[in-house]
């Protein structure tokens, strides 16, 4: 089985050695889609699933504290 791998693999190897010319285009295109790619599959596979944009701490715009202190004085 392992020399299997290993013989396939070294075919592949092989076949990288062949000159192959592409458009610019094509680079980015190729470039772009799997960084989009890589972004989705980390999506999918972190560990952490909620994402929350903004923070949901003091949104009444008061820096003292409660508006119910800032009544009192």
């Amino acid at each position: 089985m392992l020399t299997v791998l290993k013989i396939k693999f070294e075919r592949f190897i092989k076949s990288l050695d062949v000159n192959v010319t592409i458009k610019k285009r094509e680079l980015v295109l190729a470039i772009a889609a799997c960084t989009l790619l890589g972004i989705v599959i980390g999506a999918l596979f972190s560990p952490r699933k909620s994402t929350v944009i903004g923070s949901y701490n003091s949104a009444d715009n008061n820096s003292c504290g409660s508006s119910d202190e800032n009544e009192e004085e």
